[in-house]
């Protein structure tokens, strides 16, 4: 079988050097085996300056945006899992869309236990190593061909690329599917480091928490004053011109909220309360 990765020869050194190195991800993931995967494309690029995973969808409209000279197309994660960090370094930048921008700095270092277990994928040998992180336990699979210790999302440290990365439960599974090496320094600032220009609020995780949990126990407040002004509110195109038919959507709103994102890390989710 093909290799997908025309990296194997390299150093991590001289992959450096090489300004961007994509490595895109397939993401599997769902609340728990009860429901369908979603699927969303994971793009990981590593320069000499961070290391940053991120929706792919954000590149494809970047290079829109770029053709057109200006923001014609916007995107917000499905994830929650936009992460920033330096090379070699475990501190991560963890950026959060929830109707404004936060970034919440965490310190992520794992320890992995290396496992003599093996598998052939896509022509490449890789070794099994596990950890605990999030309050999930984790399988990664490794290659020590490629001699780059980074992975998806804050995955990191082994002695070689993760390729492919799920929880026992398997409601998170990640598999490399596609390398590419980018000639010049690929710039994130633009959906990453801030939302369309929209700078990052640092946060903790605790207070961001907090913050969703308000929004889900008052979600009609932010378009109230709108409507109250004059204005329209609309929800999946249908326009709503009252505070009574706005007062309707609460429920609908608040599913919303509570099921945006399906955490990765389980001990970090905000907890919803009903009055």
């Amino acid at each position: 079988m093909k290799k997908i990765l025309f990296l194997l020869t390299l150093s991590a050194g001289s992959l450096y050097q090489g300004q961007t190195n994509r490595f895109t991800y397939e993401l599997q993931y769902r609340k728990d085996a009860s429901e369908e995967y979603r699927k969303n494309m994971m793009n990981l690029d590593i320069n000499p300056k961070s290391v940053t995973f991120y929706d792919k969808t954000f590149a494809d409209y970047d290079s829109i945006n770029k053709q057109a000279h200006e923001a014609v197309s916007r995107y917000s994660t499905k994830t929650d899992q936009v992460i920033e960090r330096k090379p070699d370094s475990f501190k991560n930048k963890w950026y959060r869309d929830f109707f404004d921008y936060f970034v919440v700095e965490t310190n992520d270092e794992m320890k992995w236990k290396l496992l003599q277990e093996t598998q052939q994928y896509n022509g490449y040998t890789l070794q099994k190593a596990t950890t605990d992180f999030g309050g999930r336990t984790w399988n990664a699979w490794f290659s020590n061909d490629v001699n780059i210790k980074e992975g998806p999302y804050k995955f990191r440290g082994l002695p070689g690329l993760i390729f492919i990365l799920e929880d026992t439960d398997k409601n998170f599974v990640y598999k490399l599917i596609n390398n590419k090496k980018l000639d010049t320094y690929y710039d994130t600032k633009e959906f990453v480091e801030t939302h369309y220009g929209k700078p990052a609020i640092p946060i903790t995780n605790e207070k961001f928490n907090t913050y969703i949990a308000d929004i889900y126990q008052n979600p009609t407040r932010m378009f109230s004053e709108k409507i109250k002004n004059g204005q329209k509110a609309t929800f999946k195109n249908e326009s709503v011109e009252s505070i009574e038919e706005l007062n309707k959507k609460k429920e609908m709103l608040q599913k919303g909220i509570k099921g945006r994102y399906i955490y990765i890390e389980k001990d970090k989710e905000p907890v919803f309360k009903s009055k």
